[in-house]
């Protein structure tokens, strides 16, 4: 494991998914004004976390 393991883009990506995890668990509970936040809040970090590995 050298220095390159714990970059940004990993990092977003571990802290994306249980955000994601978070939001399937609200909407199953039916609170979708927490679920929305939460899937936005997620895929945002998706999104900034696969731009980081392209670029």
């Amino acid at each position: 494991m050298g220095d390159d393991f714990l970059t940004l883009e990993w990092i977003s990506l571990a802290l994306s998914m249980p955000i994601l995890y978070a939001a399937w668990h609200e909407y199953s509970e039916r609170n979708t004004r927490d679920a929305k936040f939460l899937a936005g809040l997620g895929a945002g970090g998706l999104i900034l976390s696969g731009a980081g590995f392209v670029l």
